[in-house]
């Protein structure tokens, strides 16, 4: 899996896609329409789509 393939989180759904601070000052990538989490096994992947989502001003939360 590449970067390019998550692209649509911070774009064309990017009101849809929210960053919950989690324990440890974490993120968890959380879809707010359905509460689903979204999980990304490869920890360079997660790390870049956060980073994107923070720099193009996605909405961060301290819980749902």
């Amino acid at each position: 899996m590449n970067l390019e393939e998550y692209q649509y989180i911070w774009t064309n759904e990017r009101e849809d896609h929210v960053l919950v601070i989690v324990n440890g000052g974490g993120y968890a990538i959380v879809n707010r329409a359905d509460k689903m989490a979204l999980i990304i096994e490869d920890d360079e992947i997660y790390e870049a789509v956060i980073e994107k989502m923070l720099d193009n001003g996605c909405e961060v939360l301290e819980r749902l």
